[in-house]
Parts: C-alpha cells; structure tokens; sequence
C-alpha cells in the first residue's frame, strides 16, 4: 500500500479559514495531517549544541522578529487569482527567508535549537507543515500512532537514531560543497544561452498571455527527424504588433525580459552534453565508460532516440511520444529522469546561491531589503512523474540514482523502499511455478510488485537521494493516479508549483482508471491553502500572479495512440515553449493483421455515425439489429464477442439476458472460480456465446478455448491484441466436434472515430481506404496456401 501523510484528531481542522495568528496555538490553520520537526535542542543538550549556542549568541536577537514577520495577514481583499498570497505579500514587510535545501535547512534548524531552547515549542508549530520523515521527535511518532493507527503512512517516520546523524552530518557536508562551488554555478545559471534561464526567469508580457488563453492559441507546423519521424509542433500563434506599452503585472512590478517567441525544434550535433545545459554531475554518471573526458558529445552517451528526446525536454517543450514499448521504455526512461534531475538541480543550485549571497550580505552588515531573489515556488516539489505501477517507480528511482549519485552517494531509506516497492518471496515463488505462456510485454509490465497505489517524494541532495521525504520537503513526487486521488481528496497544495510533469506508460494508466488522471490535472496549479512557511519575497512573480499553467512542461509516454491522452496533451496544457507530438504512418510491414496464422476470413463493417459522442449508440443498435441475430443459427455457435468498454458490456449483457441469449461472461471482475466455470462451459458448447473485455485479456491473458467464431465489438485499444485472439482460432484450441472443419469467422466493427485503432492493425493507408470507401465492408482472408 502506498504511504501517505499522517493525520490526528488533535492536528487542527484541515480546512484553511484564514486564520494564520500566533503560530504557538495548535491547529490555528495548520494541515491537519504534518509532523513537528525533531528538534535536537528540546530537552537534548550536548556539548555541540553549546558550542553552537556561544557562536550564534550575538544573533539571538533576529530570532523573535523573524517569529513576528512570518506570520500572515487576514486580508479579505479580492485580488485575482491568488488573493489570499497576494494580501500575505502586501501585508508583510519583509517574509521570512526559508531555506528551501535539505542542507540548509538541517543546518539552520540547529543553529535555532542552540539559540533558544526555550522555545521549542513555538519552533515545532512552525516545522510541523513540512517536517520530514526521518528526523520526526519519539514523542510525535508515539503520539500520532495513538490518534491515527493505520491511516496514511507516506510520512511515516523513521525512528533510527543512527541514520538521522549519518543524515545529519552528510547534510552540513553538502552545504560546505555548495559554498565552494557558488562561484562557478552563479556564471552558469545566468548564461543567456541555458534553456532553464530562458523559460523560467523571465514573464509572459499581455501579447503572449492572450493568445494561450485564446481557444486556439497553437499553430501546427511538420518537422522530420531521424529517429522520431514525423512531428507535428505546436507554436503560439503570432500576434499583431502593436505600439503599446506592457501593462503592469499583478504585483504592480515592471518587468523587463519577457519570454522569447519558440521556433521550430533543431537537432543540433556534435555538441559535448554539458553544453546543452546539463550539470556536470549528471554527465558524468551518465558516462559509464572508463577514461573518458569530460566533452563528451551527446551523440557519443546518449541513442539516437535519447538524443532526439532530450532535445526537445531541454527546450521545456511538451511532449506526446505515442510508440513506447518494452524495447526503449528503459531509454525513454533516462531521458525524462535525466532532464528532471538536471531541472531540480539548477533550482536548488540557484536557491543556494541566492542564500548565500543574502547571507554575505547580512554579515557585512548590508541593508538586504533591497535586495530581491525570485527563484522559488508557491511550495517546494517541482517535478511530478505519474507512474502505474511499483515496479514502474522501482525503475524510476533506480534510474534516478544511477543517474544522481558517485560513487560514495547515499539513498536514504534504501531497504525500507525496496521492503514495500519490492518484488515479496510469495510473488517469486508463484513466478517460478507459473508454466502458462506470456507474451514479452506483458512480461514487462506485470513483473515484479503490481500495486498500483502508492506516492512517494524524494529529496535531492548533491551526493544524496532522500527517499520518503515529505511532500513539502521533496524535490519530486512519484505517484500513482489512484495513490494521488486518495490524497487529493485531503490536500492539493502540494501539486501547485509542478514545473515538470512526466506520464510515463499512458496506456497501462488508460486501463485502471483514466478519470484518476483527469482529476489529478484538474487539481495542478489551484490557489493554496496554507503558506507552507513559504517565503514569499522570493517567489517568482508569474507563479503569484497564478500563470504557472503556461510554464509546465508535459511529457507523455505511451505505447499506442490513445484519443484520450491526445485530448489531454492538447487540452490540459499551454506550454508557451510549445509542443511536440509525434505521428507516424503505420506501415505496411507492421502492421498486426499480417500476424494472423490461421486461414481466417475477417469481414469489417464500416456503420455510420455523425460525432464521437454518439458512436458508443450507434454501434450498439448497428450489432443488435445487423450482426447479433445472425448468431442465434445453431451452426454460430462458440462465439467470442470481444469488447473493450466495460459500459458497452454492461450495456450488451443486459440486452442479452432481455433476449434471453445462452451466454456466458467474463470480465476483470469475475471471480477466479466463476471464471473457470465459464471458460468449461464455453468450450464444451453448453454456452453459445462469450462476452469478453479487454481490461480482463490486458491484465491475465488467458488463452481461450474453444473459440469458433470471434466478433471484435470495437477495434482492440493495442493492435498486437487482435492477431493474438485471432490466433486462438486454430484447431489445437477448438472442441474435437470443430476441429479441421474450416468454417472459422472473424467480425469486426469500426466507424470513422476508430481510425487510430484500424490504422495500427491495417495501416495508415489501408485504413485510409477503407474509412473513405464506398463499400461498407472490407474483407481480408489470411493462412492457408
């Protein structure tokens, strides 16, 4: 089961009333389900914390004002679109500077314990929105267990004493490293040419922002590259000229430099990786091979179809790449967690830059007021990768921290991930004893652990990857759509400054339940309802003025073209970078109908039907009237009736049973031994027909016997599905009365809306044909001589 947040009767209503006073009052406001922060100085006094206490005493004095100028404001004006932020900003002179690293943070929260002791408690209230897992007090853990035993345990925490030091110390190694570096990553992160700069430091001006908020704020243009064939771009449509002045932002701040205008995509080569923007580190690790420099091109440690990919993510283009399998899923995989990683890290290099240039400032006794860093979000998490599976997010952090970590890097909570994301003994077990046949991709998808419930953040560091962060504390959040939807019906601040989201495996997520996805879009970027002990002196302008839809990236993975994510992509985003889809014609030597062994003539009916809305009633009345009776002759008997909607089944099983029909059924949500039965009865001819879904042959598999005759509802959603069922048709799976007779059919029924479908089983230009045709029905005869 995936881990959530902890909750308790005694944390305070959830719910934001708008009430942020005195922070030392539990509940006034706070998110219900957080966790005090372990502080070290309550009733723990060793020599390190005296130490700390005799440097740090000349600046106990910051400590109460820093207390006072936190707090918010209960401003009630209407300020759109995020008043409640925006009356905090004007309310507050000066907000608290929050350190957004681990590293920082670890280090500042023991400089206060040594400050003051005494106020522990006010300083727990405070650290309670975004404590971590790792470093939560014995007197919470005992206290929450109590309140809420079982509930969501995403931020459960982990009581070992010895890690948190080891956790401790790495994190004050790391800022140390950070320090020496600041330098070089200040002449980096402000070069004119590094796409993170370009897309993230600078505003959309009025001209721009009108035409994403237009209805059709793309023009399309068709690009042709090597490896990923045909792309469809989608630029910003361009706006007239016109002679006016830029109208002030939200805030009342003149800005500048306003984003440039996106072109069309260019492969560049020969160009050593780092010059594309990538940290170092990263290129590094990437670089398995031994005695190699440092400018290595990226042709040289990255496929033709990684390199293709990664220069569209580096410009934070959205992209929709339809032809994923089992083959390059691991490549596509580099690339998003390699562009993620690379995102991450420019911010919290970025961050820790400003910091210390505050910091200097401060000790040299200059009035910082006047110096203004935007560089943070409404809240910390920046990237958001939406996976189906745990296997799928074991892959994910695997790929993470082969891609992250040195040699002497660090995860934390290692065993504990691979305890509850892991394969168990008994799955291996049956593993070994299973003798039935799988195809490779399903093989490739259902092994290993299948829960399909879970979230986990993680924590970025330079030499560490910190798992079961919080969510307010992680750099990225991997999570199923059902382990998100459970938690969005508690809190949804944290998906409000997602910069970076991944989609990885599309289809298997379009097979559990699509309107998880959808209800996890509709919650991005919402006003939030807690500060979170965000600074917001320091967020970027665009992010207050509620404009962060136009800055995230989108990245679609899918292994066939799907009409919903297609929706999604063009829908759900208004990337100003622009957007990348890509389509490609199925040829004829691929497609899956050549794959059908067994002599079988397939008749295609075409039916008419005007919109897409009324395809689902218009096909059901097509196979009642047209196609249904013909099989109520005693010679169309063992008729399998594929269908891939679970509410066309319901909707047919019903009108069988009206008829009173001899069928039987089966679906994802048939019992084993019911099953069993069904399938018997059907091979032995005691049931004539078979209603059969597609999610239960997704998930299971099964080899049917006993088929005769097979009726395809609507097109399979994966082409390679069709030749598989058809394939069943063969005699050494039919009743010893069919075998060796010939007389096999195969029924298939398509309308203009199925195109995507009937083009990965036919081709595209077959499929051309026959939506275009005059005739009505298309016959294909294959096998035999």
């Amino acid at each position: 089961m995936g881990r959530g947040r902890r909750g308790g009767p005694k944390r305070g209503n959830y719910k934001n009333h708008g009430s942020r006073g005195n922070k030392s009052t539990r509940g006034g406001g706070k998110f219900k389900n957080e966790r005090k922060f372990n502080n070290d100085g309550a009733g723990k006094k060793d020599v390190t914390s005296e130490n700390k206490r005799q440097k740090l005493q000349p600046e106990k004095e910051s400590v109460p004002i820093i207390e006072e100028e936190s707090s918010s404001s209960e401003s009630e004006e209407e300020v759109k679109p995020y008043t409640q932020l925006l009356s905090m900003f004007k309310s507050s002179s000066r907000a608290q500077q929050v350190l957004t690293s681990d590293e920082e943070q670890s280090d500042e929260e023991q400089s206060d314990d040594a400050e003051e002791p005494e106020d522990v408690n006010d300083q727990s209230n405070e650290d309670d929105i975004d404590s971590e897992q790792g470093e939560d007090s014995d007197q919470n853990d005992e206290e929450i267990e109590e309140e809420e035993d079982g509930s969501l345990d995403d931020e459960e925490v982990n009581n070992d004493e010895e890690i948190d030091e080891e956790d401790s110390i790495h994190e004050e190694l790391e800022v140390e490293s950070e320090e020496e570096h600041s330098g070089n990553e200040d002449e980096e992160e402000t070069s004119s040419t590094d796409p993170f700069h370009l897309h993230f430091e600078r505003e959309i001006n009025e001209n721009l922002l009108e035409i994403l908020t237009s209805p059709k704020p793309y023009e399309t243009q068709e690009v042709n590259w090597k490896t990923l064939g045909r792309m469809v771009v989608h630029l910003p449509t361009k706006a007239e000229k016109k002679a006016e002045q830029p109208k002030p932002t939200l805030l009342g701040e003149t800005i500048e430099k306003y984003v440039v205008s996106c072109t069309l995509p260019v492969l560049t080569t020969g160009i050593p990786l780092r010059e594309y923007g990538v940290k170092l580190q990263l290129c590094s690790n990437l670089d398995t091979r031994p005695l190699s420099d440092d400018n290595q091109t990226a042709e040289e440690l990255l496929s033709p179809l990684q390199h293709e990919l990664f220069t569209l993510a580096n410009e934070y283009r959205d992209i929709y790449y339809p032809e994923m399998n089992h083959l390059n899923s691991d490549d596509i995989r580099t690339v998003y967690c390699l562009h993620s990683l690379n995102h991450v890290m420019k911010s919290r290099d970025k961050v820790l830059l400003h910091n210390a240039k505050l910091k200097k400032a401060k000790e040299n006794g200059e009035a910082t007021d006047e110096i203004e860093y935007r560089d943070q979000g409404l809240v910390r998490p920046r990237v958001l990768i939406i996976a189906p599976l745990r296997n799928s997010a074991v892959k994910i952090v695997e790929k993470l921290a082969t891609l992250l970590l040195p040699a002497k890097g660090q995860i934390i909570n290692k065993d504990r991930f691979y305890k509850e994301f892991g394969e168990e003994k008994d799955d291996e077990s049956k593993a070994e004893t299973k003798k039935s046949y799988k195809p490779e991709d399903f093989e490739a998808v259902f092994t290993g652990n299948t829960d399909d419930s879970f979230r986990i953040g993680i924590s970025v560091a330079k030499r560490t990857l910190k798992l079961y962060a919080g969510f307010y504390k992680a750099d990225i959040l991997i999570t199923s759509p059902l382990g998100a939807r459970t938690l969005l019906a508690e809190d949804f601040d944290f998906l409000c400054s997602i910069e970076v989201l991944v989609i990885d495996q599309t289809d298997v997520l379009y097979m559990q339940n699509w309107d998880h996805v959808l209800h996890i879009f509709q919650h991005l970027h919402l006003q939030p309802r807690e500060q979170h002990d965000t600074d917001l002196g320091r967020v970027r302008l665009w992010a207050l003025n509620g404009y962060s839809a136009h800055y995230r990236q989108n990245l679609i993975f899918s292994s066939v073209a799907l009409p919903e994510a297609a929706a999604l992509f063009s829908r759900r985003g208004t990337n100003f970078a622009g957007k990348v889809r890509i389509e490609n014609a199925v040829r004829a030597s691929s497609t899956t109908v050549c794959r059908v062994l067994v002599q079988l003539p397939q008749a295609f009916h075409r039916f008419p039907t005007p919109t897409a809305t009324q395809s689902a009633d218009d096909r059901y009345h097509f196979f009642t009237k047209k196609i249904l009776p013909q099989y109520r002759d005693q010679m169309m008997s063992n008729t399998l009736i594929y269908i891939p909607s679970y509410y066309d089944y319901v909707r047919l099983r019903n009108h069988l049973h009206k008829e009173d029909y001899n069928f039987g059924q089966a679906c994802e949500y048939t019992p084993d031994g019911k099953l069993a039965q069904v399938r018997n009865r059907f091979f032995l001819g005691k049931k004539r027909l078979l209603l059969y879904t597609e999610r239960l042959h997704f998930y299971r598999r099964l080899t049917m016997k006993g088929i005769h005759h097979i009726v395809f509802y609507q097109l399979p959603t994966y082409p390679n599905f069709y030749p598989e069922l058809c394939n069943l048709l063969q005699d050494a799976f039919q009743n010893p009365k069919y075998r060796g007779d010939g007389s096999q059919t195969c029924t298939v029924l398509y309308s203009t809306f199925d195109a995507p479908r009937l083009a990965g089983i036919v081709g595209s230009q077959r499929a051309a044909e026959m939506l275009t045709s005059d005739r009505p029905v298309h016959l294909f005869v294959s096998g035999g001589s």
